[in-house]
């Protein structure tokens, strides 16, 4: 390895299992307030509801559950070994899923990923990702591939389905509510057995190669330094769980296929259909070209 290597920022996706009907889940959703204030746009985290019935309205098919073993609460990180999304690999319960989390961020990356998405027709029935995954290391094999979700912000509903059940509840009498006497839980102490009218936060809508990623989204050989650029749109036709297009973003993730680890992900954005600006034709001119970086420079330097 060469000191002229690009390095990466990594983002790093938390995929945490969950469920309404789980009482022991609001420390999940707690745990991913957590790292969303911690870590910011480095942290990307999705909330795959789960449900051995089908009392859980907001479970996909499109979304299996992919974490090692069973049992909810549960997460991961790039996928890597099973947390849980609260306390982590640890057994203190304050929250110890920011060091899990962290340790991961400073992992080197062997490749960096950049997202783009923009409606792809006026209907607003798909969205169309167009990636930019450049590398750091030369293979004469490509054992990767890339993966999309469309994640909606803010879902809620009345009925008893919606209604987040809270095994922290002091007016349980749980060891649940007597373990958890940090700060961050204190709420969900103070909240009620079911908890209603809460709005839901990263859940998956639709997906495209969840599990293993899309065959030909990268290409061999990978050159370091050489950016590869794939684009595909992810559709909203039949996905029930969508109540406002207007809360939708787009992310991608880069799979190893060897190791099933998430390499590196983006979080976008959708971007308005016809919007040139998306794919940086900073100056509308219909090409994206050196007059771009004439136009950013220009609105850098302020005129």
């Amino acid at each position: 390895s060469g000191g002229g290597q690009p390095t990466f920022v990594r983002r790093s996706v938390v995929e945490e299992y969950t469920g309404t009907w789980c009482g022991n889940c609001p420390r999940g959703i707690v745990g991913l307030q957590r790292l969303a204030e911690e870590f910011g746009a480095r942290c990307i985290p999705i909330a795959v509801h789960t449900s051995t019935g089908s009392g859980e309205p907001m479970q996909i098919a499109t979304y299996p559950s992919l974490q090692p073993g069973s049992g909810i609460p549960a997460c991961t990180i790039d996928r890597g070994e099973k947390l849980d999304p609260y306390s982590g690999s640890t057994a203190n319960f304050h929250c110890g899923i920011i060091n899990d989390f962290a340790a991961r961020l400073a992992e080197p990356a062997e490749a960096g990923l950049e997202l783009q998405a923009q409606w792809d027709d006026d209907q607003q029935w798909d969205v169309r990702f167009t990636t930019t995954t450049t590398f750091n290391i030369n293979s004469s094999d490509a054992p990767y591939r890339l993966a999309f979700v469309l994640l909606e912000d803010g879902l809620s509903g009345t009925g008893k389905a919606w209604s987040q059940v809270n095994y922290f509840s002091a007016e349980t009498g749980y060891e649940a509510s007597k373990a958890y006497l940090d700060d961050d839980m204190a709420w969900w102490r103070e909240a009620p057995y079911y908890v209603t009218g809460l709005e839901y936060d990263h859940v998956p809508v639709n997906t495209l190669g969840i599990k293993s990623g899309v065959s030909g989204s990268i290409q061999a050989p990978i050159v370091s330094g050489e950016t590869q650029t794939y684009s595909t749109t992810v559709t909203t036709i039949n996905a029930k769980v969508i109540q406002d297009k207007g809360r939708l973003s787009a992310v991608a993730m880069l799979l190893n296929t060897e190791t099933g680890r998430i390499v590196n992900a983006a979080k976008a954005a959708i971007r308005p259909f016809g919007d040139r600006h998306a794919q940086g034709d900073v100056n509308a001119d219909g090409a994206v070209d050196v007059a771009d970086i004439s136009s950013v420079l220009n609105i850098m330097a302020g005129n």
